[in-house]
């Protein structure tokens, strides 16, 4: 990590935003590496309050890495959710949910039988940064990847048969629906970042443990949304509800 950029100030000015002030253009200087873009992530954490949640994501649309979420961006269906910028995007996800915790370096069997449950997700995307379509990979990374939060939804029935094959998730904005692509994403696939990930959170200092809540990507989206009030999502039985002020 470059010892010119101060991790420090990056979050103070993310964490500022995340208590009520305006969003602004970028982190100057932008963070310079991955580490000093996960040592941002670490402060905010700090200051939001212990970790709940982790989302996968490939920076710069290519390498595996992850987020940290607080415990408190986390919510039930059906609640009414904070404010959200008019540019926020929503996706839908599937979350797997912690029955024990996981210590560094287990096998993707052990990850896999970690595996309380999985149900179906929102993501809120809306970063502290006014437009993430200008901001660098690495300024995003810092800002959690943009995330604004996760919403959970009810269990899916028959996770454990492997999730091979698009769920055949249905959505609606409001009372439209929207046809949107949607990408089929294995467990096998979910189990492999899992076990990965249980070594990156010991190495932040956050270990992975029991009702923590992983997304591992969008199924759905992102997709913008405007001026709707409500989001809901339906597959086989299980549904998630968002309510958007």
């Amino acid at each position: 990590m470059n010892s010119g950029f101060d991790a420090v100030a990056a979050a103070q000015a993310l964490l500022a935003v995340h208590r009520g002030a305006a969003r602004f253009p970028g982190l100057v200087p932008p963070p310079p590496d991955p580490d000093a873009a996960y040592a941002v992530q670490r402060h905010v954490i700090q200051g939001l309050g212990k970790a709940g949640a982790w989302k996968m994501a490939l920076l710069a649309g290519r390498d595996r890495h992850a987020a940290a979420l607080p415990g408190r961006m986390v919510w039930p269906a059906g609640v009414r959710l904070p404010r959200l910028p008019s540019d926020a995007c929503i996706e839908v996800e599937t979350a797997l949910i912690l029955g024990a915790d996981l210590p560094a370096g287990v096998s993707a069997l052990t990850a896999m039988d970690a595996i309380a449950e999985v149900r179906l997700a929102f993501e809120l995307i809306a970063p502290r940064l006014a437009d993430r379509r200008t901001a660098s990979p690495l300024e995003l990374m810092a800002d959690g990847f943009a995330s604004a939060g996760i919403v959970l939804g009810d269990p899916l029935p028959g996770w454990r048969d492997g999730m091979r094959d698009p769920l055949g998730i249905t959505l609606w904005l409001d009372d439209r629906q929207v046809t949107a692509p949607e990408v089929a994403a294995s467990l096998a696939e979910a189990v492999d970042f899992l076990a990965w990930l249980s070594s990156h959170a010991a190495a932040q200092g956050l270990p992975l443990g029991r009702g923590d809540v992983i997304i591992t990507g969008a199924r759905i989206g992102p997709l913008p949304l405007g001026d709707a009030r409500t989001a809901r999502a339906t597959v086989d039985g299980a549904g998630v509800l968002a309510r958007l002020t």
